[in-house]
Order: C-alpha cells, then structure tokens, then sequence
C-alpha cells in the first residue's frame, strides 16, 4: 500500500496541480486577455 501510494503520489502530484492550474487558468484567459487590451 505504502508503495503503491509513494509510486502513484511521484507520478500524480505533477499532473494533478497542472489539471487544478488548467482549470483555474482556462476560465480567466479571457480575462487576462481584456485586462491586457485595456492596459495597452
């Protein structure tokens, strides 16, 4: 069990904070782009 969960915490933590980074990011591109144009 210890193992497993070390193998799969090593392999996982990388993609599982890039899918949260993703879908924190993905909604406020939008935004971002607005607030770039509007700086400009």
């Amino acid at each position: 069990m210890s193992h497993h969960e070390d193998f799969k915490d090593s392999t996982g933590a990388g993609q599982v904070s890039l899918v949260i980074i993703a879908m924190l990011a993905f909604p406020l591109l939008p935004m971002l782009m607005g607030w770039f144009t509007m700086l400009r």
